[in-house]
């Protein structure tokens, strides 16, 4: 997205290509400031088979005159041309989130902000299992996983090619090229295969990584293969193929979108239709979509597209983080972003990347590496530096609040007390016996049921806890209320995003079979031990494998369920608590005045449906259903601090303080079970 585009055969300006970059940088920004193009995140694939065909083809001609690559010259070229704006720009935004964004955004800042200047934040997005589609509070530097991926392609890429042309040059006079050719094939096919395999198993490794992104930097490089032999499209086609690739591309955009299972196969399409496109521009004469990509308009834009694609994601994230999630920008402002981001790529491109990329070297090829090294690292150091001011922002007011009782009229405090309990700091670390013991599974692929007895061990009565997180969350009440009454013996089987429900999970776009296992051996433990009371809890925001709408598959599946369990057993199913857009420790640090911009509104958070339908399948198989929203909303609004206590360690997990100070409804829900 940073190369000069010129002809893989000749090296001539591009217009077609300028104009391309325009296309691919406007669906980005028409996306990301939800300005009507849903799909936009494929001008990223674009981007990369833009790059494919400019840098190969630029090593395709050193290769041709010279019969060797100047890796020294090549690897300066790319470090002169990209560190000096992603370098500003990442220092900028980091500073810019530190005085604006929520105080507790800082480790996860300092993480991402050092990945992008180190060119690796791909990999720790990658890591960390982010889901670039989802939108849920993400990093300010998100945008700049495709650099990395980028980065890191042309560090190999020109080894690649080298060896390539070695093993030609020793099969023959015609080998070289040929060789070259079945290579870049290769990678195309092999990196493609893998990303739409891994994109089944794991989306975000498939998203953000090299293996799975190369085969659409290659497919360009094989455009420029094509294209510095000649082998073109015939004139009297071109046109027809281009305006058909444009087509594509735009309706891909428009037709893609968040729930789009993403790269995979579906990503084929924007990344042959821009192969496509830029193969067909070559022998255009003037009747293809060159008519429009030359505009001059397009041309500008083009131009600045890589300090453009910089600056408007930072733009969109920072302010949208400091007014809180649950706030969506309104347009004008969404569109003022991207305005101010055209302004600044300007000055960016004209002060910064143009002089530099257009400055004849004065210095040799190792020292402007060194130095743009030394300058990444100077910007890490320089972020490092500056992580510990957050620090010294506030976390409370210094007012105390008093103390409430929990009830069914619930009472808010709308600023975050000075002696809040768990402090918001602290308040992701809140967890639960069963968390700190090992008896919850948070391993993914952990199917075993555990074997955990807490409680009184000795107890004549036996209840057992059985679901999700969701369901591990209330247990510190379950432990207070089983300490007050004595003689209950309490079981935990629970497992991080696995509902006991008899229904399949989707997890990051594929089934996740795991679950089933560990269902059947929980319903197989319950059969064995028959406990008194068995009470169900799960969260409600599942992605379903299943043809029916998920309410109607979710009361399906829990019916199959209560039909499983142990006729001895009596039954209790709690509806699912209150969920919010963002952390609530994290918003409530963004506006410790006023705790009301982090509430929600009670009929947004509550599906009422899904309710209705579980209470009917609950009741149908005989059992009792408990809603206890009512001790954590009003008539209209569901708070986030109730007297001195935080009510949520997340976004929808109970603080373990708050949990155990509900024990009085989870006994009379372990009381009223049948």
């Amino acid at each position: 997205m940073h190369t000069t585009p010129r002809t893989a055969a000749t090296g001539g300006f591009r217009r077609d290509i300028q104009g391309l970059r325009a296309v691919a940088v406007l669906l980005v920004l028409l996306e990301h400031a939800h300005l009507g193009v849903s799909g936009g995140y494929i001008g990223v694939d674009v981007f990369f088979v833009i790059s494919g065909f400019l840098i190969t083809g630029h090593l395709i001609r050193e290769l041709d005159r010279r019969g060797r690559i100047d890796l020294a010259a090549f690897w300066a070229r790319r470090v002169r041309r990209i560190l000096p704006a992603a370098v500003t720009v990442g220092l900028v935004t980091t500073l810019a989130a530190l005085a604006l964004m929520p105080p507790l955004i800082a480790d996860d800042l300092g993480k991402t902000a050092v990945a992008a200047l180190l060119s690796v934040p791909n990999l720790l997005f990658a890591a960390q299992g982010t889901n670039y589609l989802a939108g849920n509070a993400p990093s300010p530097f998100q945008h700049y996983w495709s650099l990395g991926v980028e980065e890191q392609f042309y560090l190999v890429w020109p080894l690649l090619l080298l060896l390539l042309w070695w093993l030609g040059r020793r099969v023959g006079r015609t080998g070289p090229m040929r060789v070259v050719t079945l290579g870049i094939a290769a990678v195309v096919i092999a990196s493609a295969v893998l990303s739409v395999v891994l994109t089944a198993v794991s989306q975000p490794w498939a998203f953000f990584s090299l293996p799975t992104r190369a085969w659409e930097l290659a497919l360009g490089g094989l455009v420029a293969v094509a294209v510095s032999r000649r082998v073109v499209v015939p004139a009297r086609w071109s046109a027809l193929l281009g305006w058909l690739a444009l087509a594509i591309l735009v309706v891909s955009a428009l037709l893609y979108d968040a729930g789009t299972t993403y790269p995979g196969v579906a990503a084929l399409v924007p990344a042959t239709a821009a192969a496509a496109l830029v193969w067909a521009g070559t022998a255009d004469g003037g009747r293809g979509p060159v008519l429009l990509l030359r505009l001059r308009p397009l041309q500008y834009l083009g131009r600045v597209s890589y300090s453009l694609y910089l600056w408007h994601w930072p733009l969109l994230v920072i302010p949208q983080a400091a007014i809180g999630l649950a706030t969506p920008l309104p347009l004008w402002s969404r569109v003022g972003a991207v305005l101010v981001a055209l302004v600044l790529a300007d000055v960016t491109t004209r002060c910064i990347e143009g002089p530099l990329r257009t400055a004849r070297a004065t210095a040799s090829s190792l020292r402007v590496v060194l130095t743009g090294t030394a300058a990444s690292a100077a910007a890490v150091l320089v972020v490092l530096a500056a992580l510990p001011v957050v620090d010294q922002r506030p976390l409370s007011t210094d007012r105390d609040a008093a103390d409430v009782v929990p009830s069914t009229a619930p009472v808010f405090t709308d600023f975050v007390p000075a002696d809040l309990e768990p402090s918001l700091r602290s308040a992701s670390s809140s967890g639960t016996t069963i968390n700190r013991n090992g008896c919850h599974i948070n391993e993914r692929a952990e199917v075993a049921v555990n074997d955990c007895v807490l409680g009184d061990a000795e107890g004549t009565r036996t209840v057992a806890l059985v679901g999700d997180s969701h369901a591990a969350h209330w247990f510190p009440a379950l432990e207070r209320w089983a300490g007050k009454v004595g003689d209950v013996r309490l079981l935990a089987y629970t497992k991080a995003g696995c509902p006991v429900v008899d229904v399949t999970v989707r997890l990051k776009s594929t089934a996740f079979h795991d679950c089933d296992t560990w269902r059947a051996g929980v319903v197989e433990k319950l059969d064995r031990v028959q406990p008194d009371v068995i009470l169900l809890s799960n969260a409600s925001r599942f992605d379903l494998v299943s043809d029916q709408p998920r309410a109607a598959a979710w009361s399906d599946g829990l019916r199959r369920l209560l039909g499983e369990l142990p006729t001895s057993s009596r039954v209790t199913v709690l509806a699912d608590t209150p969920d919010f857009p963002e952390s609530v420790p994290r918003c409530a640090s963004a506006t410790l005045d006023d705790l009301r911009r982090c509430g929600v509104a009670r009929a947004d958070t509550i599906d009422a449906d899904w309710q209705s339908r579980e209470r009917a399948a609950t009741d149908s198989a005989g059992h009792t259903y408990r809603d206890l929203t009512d001790w954590f909303c009003d008539a209209d609004r569901c708070g986030v601090v109730s007297g001195t206590t935080l009510m949520y360690r997340d976004q929808g997990h109970l603080t373990e303080e708050w949990s155990a100070s509900l024990w009085k409804p989870i006994g009379e829900a372990v009381a009223a079970a049948r």
